[in-house]
Protein backbone atom coordinates (compact mmCIF):
# COMPACT_ATOMS: atom_id res chain seq x y z
CA UNK A 1 0.00 0.00 0.00
CA UNK A 2 0.95 3.59 -0.89
CA UNK A 3 0.44 4.84 2.45
CA UNK A 4 2.43 1.72 4.62
CA UNK A 5 5.63 2.52 2.09
CA UNK A 6 5.38 6.35 2.34
CA UNK A 7 5.20 6.22 6.42
CA UNK A 8 7.90 3.41 6.94
CA UNK A 9 10.40 5.85 4.69
CA UNK A 10 9.79 8.41 7.08
CA UNK A 11 9.20 6.15 10.29
CA UNK A 12 12.80 6.31 12.24
CA UNK A 13 12.64 10.39 11.89
CA UNK A 14 9.51 10.75 13.13
CA UNK A 15 10.23 8.46 16.25
CA UNK A 16 13.60 9.96 16.52
CA UNK A 17 11.62 13.34 16.73
CA UNK A 18 9.82 11.70 20.33
CA UNK A 19 12.92 11.86 21.93
CA UNK A 20 15.14 14.85 20.56
CA UNK A 21 12.61 17.12 20.11
CA UNK A 22 13.16 18.46 24.13
CA UNK A 23 15.07 20.65 26.10
CA UNK A 24 18.62 19.56 24.31
CA UNK A 25 17.59 19.15 20.74
CA UNK A 26 20.70 18.02 18.65
CA UNK A 27 23.20 14.87 20.29
CA UNK A 28 26.31 13.40 18.95
CA UNK A 29 27.15 12.19 21.09
CA UNK A 30 30.24 8.93 22.37
CA UNK A 31 30.40 6.65 25.26
CA UNK A 32 32.08 8.66 28.35
CA UNK A 33 35.80 7.98 28.97
CA UNK A 34 35.49 5.67 32.54
CA UNK A 35 38.80 6.69 33.34
CA UNK A 36 37.42 10.90 33.11
CA UNK A 37 34.66 10.22 34.32
CA UNK A 38 36.57 8.89 37.45
CA UNK A 39 38.45 11.32 37.73
CA UNK A 40 36.23 14.24 37.52
CA UNK A 41 33.80 11.92 40.31
CA UNK A 42 36.92 11.78 42.71
CA UNK A 43 36.65 15.71 43.19
CA UNK A 44 33.32 15.76 43.92
CA UNK A 45 32.75 15.96 47.62
CA UNK A 46 28.72 15.83 49.25
CA UNK A 47 25.99 17.82 48.67
CA UNK A 48 26.91 21.68 49.84
CA UNK A 49 24.59 23.21 52.00
CA UNK A 50 24.42 26.39 49.82
CA UNK A 51 21.22 27.76 48.82
CA UNK A 52 20.65 26.40 44.99
CA UNK A 53 19.85 29.61 43.58
CA UNK A 54 21.74 32.36 41.99
CA UNK A 55 19.48 34.87 42.81
CA UNK A 56 19.12 34.06 46.31
CA UNK A 57 22.81 33.88 46.45
CA UNK A 58 23.54 37.69 44.83
CA UNK A 59 21.07 39.00 47.36
CA UNK A 60 23.90 36.89 50.03
CA UNK A 61 26.46 38.62 48.61
CA UNK A 62 25.14 42.16 48.41
CA UNK A 63 24.12 41.79 52.20
CA UNK A 64 27.99 41.36 52.90
CA UNK A 65 27.76 37.28 53.74
CA UNK A 66 30.75 36.76 51.54
CA UNK A 67 34.49 37.46 52.48
CA UNK A 68 35.80 39.79 49.65
CA UNK A 69 36.65 37.47 47.08
CA UNK A 70 34.85 34.77 48.19
CA UNK A 71 31.95 35.42 45.49
CA UNK A 72 34.51 35.49 42.40
CA UNK A 73 32.58 32.13 41.53
CA UNK A 74 29.22 33.92 40.75
CA UNK A 75 30.93 36.60 38.70
CA UNK A 76 32.32 33.53 36.51
CA UNK A 77 29.05 31.80 36.62
CA UNK A 78 27.40 34.57 35.67
CA UNK A 79 29.10 35.06 32.35
CA UNK A 80 29.51 31.55 31.73
CA UNK A 81 25.11 31.93 32.01
CA UNK A 82 24.71 34.77 30.21
CA UNK A 83 26.72 33.11 27.11
CA UNK A 84 24.63 30.03 27.34
CA UNK A 85 21.28 32.31 27.30
CA UNK A 86 23.07 33.60 23.97
CA UNK A 87 23.57 30.50 22.46
CA UNK A 88 27.27 30.18 22.87
CA UNK A 89 28.49 27.43 24.57
CA UNK A 90 31.88 27.35 23.42
CA UNK A 91 32.38 31.02 25.16
CA UNK A 92 30.48 29.64 28.00
CA UNK A 93 32.92 26.70 28.95
CA UNK A 94 35.54 28.37 30.19
CA UNK A 95 34.09 30.55 32.86
CA UNK A 96 31.67 27.76 33.90
CA UNK A 97 34.94 26.13 34.50
CA UNK A 98 36.32 28.41 36.37
CA UNK A 99 33.33 29.01 38.57
CA UNK A 100 33.75 25.10 39.32
CA UNK A 101 37.07 25.12 39.78
CA UNK A 102 36.49 28.46 42.46
CA UNK A 103 33.81 26.56 44.43
CA UNK A 104 33.34 22.81 43.30
CA UNK A 105 29.90 22.40 45.71
CA UNK A 106 27.98 24.76 43.51
CA UNK A 107 25.78 22.86 41.73
CA UNK A 108 23.86 24.83 39.21
CA UNK A 109 27.11 24.65 37.15
CA UNK A 110 27.31 21.09 36.57
CA UNK A 111 24.43 20.83 34.87
CA UNK A 112 25.10 24.06 32.89
CA UNK A 113 28.39 23.07 31.76
CA UNK A 114 26.96 19.61 30.70
CA UNK A 115 24.91 21.27 28.36
CA UNK A 116 27.23 23.39 26.62
CA UNK A 117 29.52 20.53 26.51
CA UNK A 118 26.37 18.69 24.94
CA UNK A 119 25.75 21.22 22.23
CA UNK A 120 29.32 21.69 21.18
CA UNK A 121 29.66 17.99 20.50
CA UNK A 122 31.76 16.73 23.49
CA UNK A 123 29.39 14.18 24.72
CA UNK A 124 31.73 12.22 26.77
CA UNK A 125 32.52 15.48 29.00
CA UNK A 126 28.81 15.95 29.19
CA UNK A 127 27.88 12.62 30.64
CA UNK A 128 30.59 13.40 33.16
CA UNK A 129 29.26 16.76 34.25
CA UNK A 130 25.46 15.49 33.94
CA UNK A 131 27.23 12.56 36.38
CA UNK A 132 28.53 15.55 38.70
CA UNK A 133 25.14 17.12 38.89
CA UNK A 134 23.55 14.00 40.34
CA UNK A 135 26.21 13.64 42.46
CA UNK A 136 24.96 16.57 44.12
CA UNK A 137 21.58 16.29 43.69
CA UNK A 138 20.69 12.38 43.38
CA UNK A 139 16.98 13.99 42.01
CA UNK A 140 17.93 15.56 39.45
CA UNK A 141 15.82 13.67 37.10
CA UNK A 142 16.85 16.22 33.39
CA UNK A 143 20.21 14.44 33.87
CA UNK A 144 19.36 10.89 33.98
CA UNK A 145 17.07 11.97 31.01
CA UNK A 146 19.71 13.52 29.35
CA UNK A 147 22.46 10.69 29.84
CA UNK A 148 19.92 8.39 28.26
CA UNK A 149 19.29 11.01 25.53
CA UNK A 150 23.15 10.54 25.18
CA UNK A 151 23.21 6.87 24.31
CA UNK A 152 19.81 7.17 22.63
CA UNK A 153 21.33 8.80 19.56
CA UNK A 154 24.14 6.26 19.23
CA UNK A 155 21.81 3.79 19.08
CA UNK A 156 22.84 2.20 22.21
CA UNK A 157 19.21 1.58 23.43
CA UNK A 158 19.52 -0.80 26.34
CA UNK A 159 22.20 2.12 28.24
CA UNK A 160 19.36 4.52 27.10
CA UNK A 161 16.93 2.31 28.75
CA UNK A 162 18.85 1.77 31.66
CA UNK A 163 19.43 5.83 32.31
CA UNK A 164 15.86 6.35 31.75
CA UNK A 165 14.68 3.69 34.04
CA UNK A 166 16.42 5.23 36.77
CA UNK A 167 15.06 8.67 36.32
CA UNK A 168 11.64 6.62 37.13
CA UNK A 169 12.61 5.74 39.73
CA UNK A 170 13.34 9.27 40.99
CA UNK A 171 10.73 10.82 39.57
CA UNK A 172 7.50 8.33 38.84
CA UNK A 173 5.10 11.35 37.64
CA UNK A 174 7.96 12.54 34.71
CA UNK A 175 6.01 11.93 31.56
CA UNK A 176 9.08 12.62 29.20
CA UNK A 177 10.49 9.50 30.68
CA UNK A 178 7.85 6.83 29.76
CA UNK A 179 7.60 8.43 26.35
CA UNK A 180 11.74 8.31 25.69
CA UNK A 181 11.26 4.43 27.13
CA UNK A 182 8.34 3.76 24.41
CA UNK A 183 9.97 5.48 21.48
CA UNK A 184 13.04 3.11 22.37
CA UNK A 185 10.26 0.10 21.87
CA UNK A 186 9.12 1.49 19.06
CA UNK A 187 12.23 1.69 17.13
CA UNK A 188 12.46 -2.14 17.90
CA UNK A 189 9.19 -2.89 16.40
CA UNK A 190 7.58 -3.65 19.98
CA UNK A 191 4.15 -1.96 19.55
CA UNK A 192 2.88 -3.89 22.84
CA UNK A 193 5.61 -2.07 25.13
CA UNK A 194 5.89 1.06 23.14
CA UNK A 195 1.54 1.67 23.42
CA UNK A 196 1.91 1.00 27.27
CA UNK A 197 4.93 3.36 28.16
CA UNK A 198 3.14 6.06 25.82
CA UNK A 199 -0.37 5.06 27.69
CA UNK A 200 2.20 5.78 30.91
CA UNK A 201 3.09 8.89 30.02
CA UNK A 202 -0.52 10.06 29.66
CA UNK A 203 -1.72 8.57 32.79
CA UNK A 204 0.93 11.07 34.38
CA UNK A 205 0.12 14.03 32.52
CA UNK A 206 -2.72 13.81 30.12
CA UNK A 207 -1.69 17.23 28.51
CA UNK A 208 1.79 15.52 26.98
CA UNK A 209 1.46 16.04 23.62
CA UNK A 210 4.04 13.77 22.77
CA UNK A 211 2.46 10.63 23.59
CA UNK A 212 -0.39 11.20 21.76
CA UNK A 213 1.53 11.31 18.88
CA UNK A 214 3.47 8.57 19.56
CA UNK A 215 0.45 6.48 19.44
CA UNK A 216 -0.62 7.45 16.66
CA UNK A 217 2.95 6.51 15.25
CA UNK A 218 2.18 2.69 17.06
CA UNK A 219 -1.49 3.02 15.42
CA UNK A 220 0.01 3.91 11.93
CA UNK A 221 2.31 0.44 12.41
CA UNK A 222 -0.83 -1.18 13.40
CA UNK A 223 -2.17 0.31 10.16
CA UNK A 224 -5.12 1.81 11.95
CA UNK A 225 -6.06 4.91 10.53
CA UNK A 226 -8.96 6.00 12.25
CA UNK A 227 -6.68 5.37 15.51
CA UNK A 228 -3.83 7.13 14.34
CA UNK A 229 -5.96 9.99 13.40
CA UNK A 230 -7.51 10.45 16.38
CA UNK A 231 -4.22 10.22 17.84
CA UNK A 232 -2.27 12.77 16.41
CA UNK A 233 -5.12 15.48 16.66
CA UNK A 234 -5.13 14.42 20.54
CA UNK A 235 -1.16 15.85 20.30
CA UNK A 236 -2.45 18.84 18.42
CA UNK A 237 -5.58 19.63 20.76
CA UNK A 238 -3.40 19.21 23.79
CA UNK A 239 -0.25 21.32 22.09
CA UNK A 240 -0.47 21.99 18.81
CA UNK A 241 2.59 20.05 18.20
CA UNK A 242 3.61 20.50 14.55
CA UNK A 243 4.63 17.08 13.91
CA UNK A 244 1.05 15.47 14.55
CA UNK A 245 -0.24 18.63 11.77
CA UNK A 246 2.17 17.17 9.05
CA UNK A 247 1.43 13.41 9.46
CA UNK A 248 -2.24 14.60 9.60
CA UNK A 249 -1.77 16.40 6.38
CA UNK A 250 0.29 13.27 5.12
CA UNK A 251 -2.14 10.91 6.61
CA UNK A 252 -5.64 12.68 4.39
CA UNK A 253 -3.02 12.83 1.28
CA UNK A 254 -2.54 9.01 1.39
CA UNK A 255 -5.95 8.06 2.13
CA UNK A 256 -7.52 10.51 -0.61
CA UNK A 257 -8.74 13.24 1.17
CA UNK A 258 -7.06 15.96 -0.37
CA UNK A 259 -9.20 18.99 0.81
CA UNK A 260 -8.07 18.02 4.45
CA UNK A 261 -4.62 17.05 3.54
CA UNK A 262 -4.03 20.78 1.79
CA UNK A 263 -5.76 22.40 4.85
CA UNK A 264 -3.72 20.48 7.55
CA UNK A 265 -0.64 21.02 5.43
CA UNK A 266 -0.72 25.25 5.73
CA UNK A 267 -1.79 24.60 9.08
CA UNK A 268 1.75 23.24 9.23
CA UNK A 269 3.77 26.17 7.37
CA UNK A 270 1.14 29.11 9.47
CA UNK A 271 2.77 27.13 12.52
CA UNK A 272 6.33 26.49 11.85
CA UNK A 273 7.36 28.05 8.59
CA UNK A 274 11.10 26.90 8.58
CA UNK A 275 10.22 24.01 10.57
CA UNK A 276 11.77 20.15 9.47
CA UNK A 277 8.95 19.40 7.22
CA UNK A 278 8.57 23.10 6.30
CA UNK A 279 9.75 22.25 2.02
CA UNK A 280 8.40 18.91 2.30
CA UNK A 281 4.77 20.78 3.33
CA UNK A 282 5.07 23.44 0.35
CA UNK A 283 6.25 20.62 -1.80
CA UNK A 284 2.84 19.12 -1.03
CA UNK A 285 0.76 22.15 -0.88
CA UNK A 286 1.82 23.20 -4.85
CA UNK A 287 1.31 19.31 -5.47
CA UNK A 288 -2.72 19.73 -3.94
CA UNK A 289 -3.08 22.67 -5.52
CA UNK A 290 -2.48 21.50 -9.17
CA UNK A 291 -4.99 18.13 -8.20
CA UNK A 292 -7.47 20.45 -6.25
CA UNK A 293 -9.91 22.31 -8.18
CA UNK A 294 -8.97 26.30 -8.46
CA UNK A 295 -11.36 26.98 -5.71
CA UNK A 296 -9.77 24.95 -3.17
Amino acid sequence: MVIERRFRAEKNVHKTYLIIGSINIIFRNVVANPLFVREIMNKITKPARLISGITLLFISGSCGLFAPGEDAYLKNYTKGHEYMLQNQPARAIPFYKKALKQNEHFTPVYQELAVCYQQVGEDDSAIVYYMGAIAHNPRNVDAYQSIGNIHFMQGQYDDALIWYERASEVDELYPRTYNNMATIWLFRDNLKIAKKYYEQAITVDATYPRAYYGLGLVALEEKNIEEAESRFIDAFKVGEMPEAIYMLGQLYYDTEQKEKSLVWFRKYLEKESTGQWAEKARDMIFLLEQELPIDK
